[in-house]
């Protein structure tokens, strides 16, 4: 049985992409992505993560281990087309199982990450283990959303510490696998981003072993790139990476 998720076939398509949203997010995260690239005759499957575009709670019972076997499950669909090349790209989360999937993963062509959760600021790393037990949710403000982002998407009003803990230990798994990573990368960094550290970003591009590789600073863009009006500057450098993969996926106008 086909994953959970939205597909987009364009008739004569010879490019797929995997598409991969953030944590406490859901597939409508990368509608925007997904929309562009049909536009370009490029076929999608954004896949729905275990857990997320439901409650809280679900989210709470499952772990990374879960969030990797959904968005392996979704690469698997993606390669049952039969097309002739197979990319993935992924938001925050999204963008950690992007890297899990090129490390683990040969036929992979590239990677497009956007703001990987690698590195976080603040307190999460240090307190998160022990906060846990006594705040098992914190609460997400989402009333600055209307003002960040021109397109909505789904995100849950609480976030499980337990899974904020996932995310972290699925960060640091990462973190030590990224030399295993030879396909060509493009990672795009919001400038602005509240909700990861952009070093992250860096230390992704460092330590891959990738021989292609592209890191791009998105200026003024807030941490969802895929809901912000930024995208509309950063979604033709993901077409003219594309281009340099596979060569020319559209016509000289």
């Amino acid at each position: 049985m086909a994953p959970l998720g939205v597909e987009r076939r364009p008739e004569g398509a010879r490019i797929a992409f995997l598409l991969i949203h953030g944590f406490g997010a859901h597939v409508d995260e990368v509608g925007t992505l997904g929309e562009f690239l049909e536009g370009h005759d490029i076929a999608s499957f954004a896949v729905s993560i275990a857990g997320h575009g439901t409650k809280p709670e679900d989210l709470a019972e499952t772990s990374h281990h879960d969030w990797y076997t959904s968005a392996k499950s979704g690469l698997e669909h993606v390669q049952s087309w039969g097309l002739e090349n197979t990319f993935v790209s992924g938001l925050s989360m999204g963008g950690l199982l992007t890297l899990a999937l090129a490390a683990r993963v040969e036929e992979i062509d590239a990677i497009v990450p956007m703001s990987p959760a690698v590195e976080f600021g603040g307190f999460l790393g240090k307190l998160v283990p022990v906060i846990k037990y006594f705040m098992p949710y914190r609460k997400v403000d989402l009333t600055t959303m209307p003002e960040m982002y021109d397109v909505m998407r789904f995100k849950y009003e609480r976030d499980p510490l337990a899974s904020i803990q996932e995310l972290l230990t699925l960060a640091k798994e990462v973190k030590h696998e990224l030399s295993n990573i030879t396909c060509p990368a493009l990672i795009l960094q919001s400038e602005l981003d509240k909700t990861v550290d952009p070093v992250g970003a860096e230390i992704v591009f460092q330590k891959i072993g990738s021989e292609t590789k592209r890191l791009h600073l998105v200026p003024r863009a807030e941490h969802v790139l895929t809901c912000h009006p930024a995208r509309h500057q950063a979604y033709p450098l993901i077409l003219d990476f594309v281009d340099e993969v596979v060569g020319k996926t559209t016509p000289e106008s």
